[in-house]
């Protein structure tokens, strides 16, 4: 089976669109994200614009914040927090990558934890080690959606993640121990990886590198979830070789087409229901 995200999403945004415009006739608003980019980097550019357009597709609002470089990371500190304490602001995202001068935790910590949609916050890093997953990341979050909604069992299953950032890694460990699966992160250090993979029932693999996770790699009849997006001779491949695991695993996900497809769109469903518990103080 292959785990399409794209009519989870469909149905994600469908919902979106109904509940954002009963939103705006509740309170006279639209919900409202908005997002940094810091640098002139080409993808957090074109994500920004891309994400902005699905905005007001969904009957939502937003904008887009750009700084040069040159900027201080004091400057937009403190234009975050200022932004953060707007009421009509409901969510905020920094979109990566920044540039090497400025302190990407310092920047996620300026924002507001209440308004902090894609989960990277570290208070709320820290309130999911305590199982509050309201803000978790959207990476993760995407996943765990797709697990659930192709009904995947995960309660007392083994599961391998091929990644320790806290973006992917770690928050997801945290959402599946939630859910009573058994959790190996495994890293460039992890030794004999492939045994590791190949022992277990679902493999997450999220390494940058196209097509890493081989036939050799997995078990038969195990989910292979793929988060990577790489460019690779001509297309965009994942970081599983799916031509060769679609043949022996029970469940896959495509690239593009799988988790990609869904990250955003839980951004916003994530500033939506922040929109609708902010206003309902």
């Amino acid at each position: 089976m292959i785990l399409d995200g794209r009519p989870i999403a469909q149905k994600l945004e469908s919902n979106i669109a109904r509940e954002a415009l009963e939103f705006q006739k509740n309170y006279g608003i639209k919900a409202s994200l908005h997002i940094i980019v810091i640098g002139n980097d080409d993808v957090a550019n074109l994500y920004a614009e891309t994400t902005l357009n699905k905005l007001k597709a969904l009957n939502m609002d937003g904008g887009i914040h750009r700084f040069p470089e040159s900027t201080s990371e004091k400057d937009v500190t403190d234009f975050i927090k200022k932004l953060s304490s707007k009421k009509e602001v409901h969510g905020i995202i920094v979109n990566a990558p920044v540039p090497k001068n400025f302190d990407l935790r310092a920047i996620l910590s300026s924002i507001y934890s209440e308004k902090d949609v894609d989960g990277q916050n570290p208070y709320n890093l820290g309130m999911l080690m305590l199982g509050a997953e309201e803000h978790a990341p959207a990476t993760p979050k995407s996943i765990v959606r797709i697990l659930e909604e192709y009904k995947v069992q995960l309660s007392g299953k083994k599961v391998c993640i091929i990644n320790r950032s806290p973006v992917v890694g770690k928050p997801l460990a945290m959402l599946l121990l939630n859910r009573d699966a058994t959790v190996n992160i495994c890293h460039t250090k992890t030794e004999d990886l492939p045994s590791l993979s190949r022992s277990s029932d679902i493999v997450v693999v999220a390494v940058g590198k196209p097509m890493f996770l081989k036939e050799h790699m997995v078990a038969e009849n195990s989910v292979v979830i793929d988060v990577g997006i790489n460019k690779y001779n001509g297309k965009i491949v994942g970081d599983a070789d799916f031509e060769n695991l679609v043949k022996k695993v029970s469940m896959i996900t495509p690239v593009p087409g799988g988790v990609g497809s869904l990250q955003t769109v839980m951004i916003i469903e994530q500033t939506l229901k922040n929109a609708q518990k902010l206003m309902q103080r």
